[in-house]
């Protein structure tokens, strides 16, 4: 049976020209992308010297590869060994009147419950020793220092996790932790004391903030009833407020006027800072260009994998060696292998024809491209990408 995998030559891990963000984080391409993704992390870093968390609004066409850029940072911070948990999460289909406790309960659900009393456990031990302050003095809410303490340091799984959902807004009896405690937390000051706590001892104890990716922000949109959107804005006033909490939002927007309203009000503009929404422009042809290059040249047996992205690779991908049928389909000339699996000029007007409208300039469109002209090349039992199956593939759809 005819495999994608071996018809191009891909290195192992690959079944298909398409790049996955949950399956293939460590990888990105172009040099536009690095350089955006390279100042993120820039200012992540720096952030992180005063134990900070950076705080950015990130927008862009949709289909601009955003939630790739999110999940590519998640893996970089960790990869660099920045001061910093990255979470990523995906903002839910919200209602007009839904509540904030469903993105805030997502917040401390994508936390390890393991990690969580760890931290937990060290920190009361450096309070019992006069090393950290009182939890109380902290988060100057009664009921969230209770919770905490006596909540997030037992051995038992399910007490800790039923803990961490009464801190994200659930509704769960907390009657084994302490009788007084209200049924559920359901104000900004109360989420905002959750998350001041929480922070604040993972950055004393191993000296890091936490760090989230929040994927399709966009949604924040749908909160249109007018006391919710106050109860919304007024949560994101305490988020963004907190210094060791990092909090990078990911929207689909064409402009910056088109970002979702709550993001938009002065209170939130002014805490996360003007220059911290970060526009993520669509690429040119020239970008295209050397979006395509990179991709070829790492999915694909053609020798060395470029130094940016060896890190994402499993050793065996990483062999430089390339198979003899491909060097014989390229006659072991090196411009026909540079654009392998297309031809040289088929590459060319591909390219031209990704870089021609603003509804396929994007990288997401030159993947689902490329994988029909290779499947359409594999049909047709030719080895290469040719002129012919760039211009059907290019008239196919509007």
């Amino acid at each position: 049976m005819k495999t994608m995998e071996n018809w191009f030559f891909l290195r192992p891990g690959f079944a298909s020209f398409q790049i996955r963000p949950e399956t293939h984080p460590g990888l990105l391409f172009g040099t536009r992308e690095q350089k955006k993704r390279d100042y993120l992390i820039g200012e992540i870093e720096g952030a992180c010297y005063g134990r900070a968390g950076y705080k950015a609004v990130v927008f862009g066409d949709y289909g601009r590869g955003k939630t790739h850029l999110s999940l590519n940072l998640k893996f970089k911070s960790a990869h660099d060994g920045l001061g910093v948990v990255p979470i990523y999460l995906k903002c839910s289909a919200y209602t007009a009147k839904e509540p904030f406790a469903t993105l805030f309960g997502q917040f401390l659900r994508e936390l390890s419950l393991t990690d969580v009393r760890r931290v937990a456990t060290e920190y009361f031990k450096l309070v019992a020793t006069g090393k950290a302050r009182p939890i109380r003095e902290i988060v100057h809410l009664e009921d969230v220092a209770v919770a905490i303490e006596a909540g997030l340091q037992l051995p038992n799984d399910n007490v800790v996790r039923d803990t961490m959902r009464w801190l994200g807004g659930d509704r769960v009896p907390m009657t084994l932790i302490a009788a007084q405690l209200k049924d559920r937390l359901t104000d900004s000051r109360e989420f905002g004391a959750v998350m001041r706590g929480l922070t604040h001892m993972y950055r004393e104890v191993d000296g890091k903030v936490l760090l989230y990716f929040l994927d399709e922000a966009e949604r924040l949109e749908n909160i249109t009833h007018i006391d919710t959107f106050a109860a919304w804005t007024a949560a994101f006033r305490e988020l963004t407020e907190i210094e060791g909490l990092g909090l990078i939002m990911f929207i689909g927007a064409l402009t910056r006027n088109a970002l979702p309203t709550i993001l938009l009000s002065d209170e939130i503009m002014r805490r996360v800072g003007v220059a911290n929404y970060v526009e993520f422009q669509n690429p040119g042809r020239d970008d295209i260009r050397d979006f395509l290059i990179e991709l070829l040249g790492t999915l694909v047996r053609k020798g060395h994998v470029p130094d940016a992205h060896q890190p994402a690779m499993t050793a065996d991908a990483l062999s430089s060696e390339i198979p003899d049928e491909l060097a014989k389909i390229t006659g072991s000339d090196a411009e026909r292998l540079r654009y392998f699996p297309f031809q040289p000029d088929a590459f060319e007007e591909f390219v031209e024809q990704i870089a021609a409208g603003d509804m396929s300039s994007k990288p997401s469109e030159a993947l689902i491209r490329l994988t029909k002209a290779a499947q359409t090349a594999m049909r047709k039992d030719k080895p290469t990408i040719d002129r012919a199956i760039v211009d059907e593939i290019g008239q196919e759809g509007f």
